[in-house]
């Protein structure tokens, strides 16, 4: 009896010592200042934030993040728009990314979750949101390829769950 006390005893300290890891190294990811940029076609571009939220439909809270490249010429404007589960993290969790470019009066509009497109959502919490992604896609006109491609939000004003 006392053995099988002591090897209860060592397995919840090990358990213990195991999600105390796993917190410390969840908190060693910061809010980094916000910054939105990516190579699209092998050049080097950054976009500014424009807007953030969370809405509730009938799968549960998701977040919205959207940004877009502020230019003098009416003839060039891009943008982007991403949606997936608040909080959520890992690999490939968003569910869309959209990406919107008008140049030279060409434009592409499209969902890179159609196309080839992985993510890793490193932080989706109140305050911020930190996430690395690549992709490719086509219209059956252009392909877009985006590679290197960073966000980091830190919000303005933090979400209140």
């Amino acid at each position: 009896m006392k053995i099988q006390n002591l090897f209860f005893s060592l397995l919840a300290i090990v358990a213990f010592s195991c999600n105390k890891d796993d917190d410390n190294k969840e908190r060693a990811l910061d809010c980094q200042p916000t910054n939105i940029s990516m190579k699209i076609n092998g050049e080097l571009q950054t976009f500014q934030a424009i807007g953030y939220g969370i809405d509730l439909i009938s799968e549960g809270y998701v977040l919205h993040l959207n940004g877009a490249r502020r230019s003098n010429d009416p003839l060039k404007e891009q943008g982007i728009a991403i949606i997936l589960p608040y909080k959520k993290t890992g690999q490939n969790v968003i569910k869309n990314f959209f990406y919107h470019q008008y140049i030279n009066e060409v434009s592409f509009d499209g969902d890179f979750t159609e196309g080839e497109f992985q993510c890793n959502v490193k932080i989706n919490r109140k305050s911020c949101f930190l996430a690395t992604f690549s992709g490719k896609l086509s219209d059956g006109k252009q392909e877009v390829i985006i590679t290197d491609g960073i966000i980091s939000y830190q919000y303005e004003d933090p979400f209140d769950n």
